[in-house]
């Protein structure tokens, strides 16, 4: 995993635990983990958008191809009820 995938996937677990921890839900129930995460799907874009990483990530460039590929790779983990 490169740097830029480290900060993403970094990123998801941050937002995703912090929803958790702030819906009391069990970390490590997949039902649990969506149910919390429901109200907060929107929620995540946004809040990327407004960190470095996507940032120094120019549309169109190589490096936010990368970042959209780990952005997605993510975002279907959380949708499983995984944590990144």
């Amino acid at each position: 995993m490169n740097e830029l995938e480290q900060e993403i996937q970094a990123f998801f677990r941050s937002f995703a635990l912090q929803v958790i921890n702030d819906a009391k839900a069990d970390a490590t129930d997949p039902r649990a983990i969506k149910q919390a995460m429901l109200e907060h799907y929107e929620d995540i874009y946004p809040a990327f958008a407004r960190t470095q990483t996507f940032k120094a990530c120019p549309e169109g460039s190589e490096r936010y191809k990368m970042m959209v590929e780990a952005y997605r790779h993510n975002f279907t983990i959380l949708l499983e009820g995984r944590l990144p």
